[in-house]
């Protein structure tokens, strides 16, 4: 007989509005762990959210850079097809606020899901 259990993993029981915040951002059942599914979706969020956080702690850099955007694969050739100048558009979202680009990249995410499920057909 073989254990299942690992040693490694951690089970956690989310509250009903921390799962539909998920759902928001695309998570669903998938027992096939696909991008989306639950546990590969809170492991993305919390990833981005403690990326952001160790990147904008305000004791190293009294701000979240947006020059961060442009070592994001593809930033500056989106970026240019949409007629902006990734320096540009870098120095825009710098002069933002924190809880600006905090939410910006919140909608991102979001948004990405909203076009996964419709590419999926969901």
């Amino acid at each position: 007989m073989t254990n299942r259990r690992r040693s490694d993993r951690l089970i956690v029981t989310l509250p009903p509005d921390i799962l539909d915040r998920l759902r928001v951002r695309g998570a669903h059942p998938d027992r096939t762990h696909g991008p989306y599914n639950y546990t590969t979706q809170l492991t993305r969020t919390l990833g981005l959210h403690e990326s952001l956080l160790v990147r904008s702690d305000p004791r190293e850099t009294q701000e979240m850079p947006g020059d961060y955007l442009l070592e994001l694969p593809d930033c500056a050739r989106r970026a240019r097809a949409l007629g902006l100048e990734p320096a540009d558009f870098a120095r825009a979202v710098n002069a933002l606020t924190f809880a600006e680009k905090l939410h910006l990249v919140d909608s991102a995410q979001i948004r990405h899901a909203s076009l996964a499920r419709r590419s999926r057909g969901d």
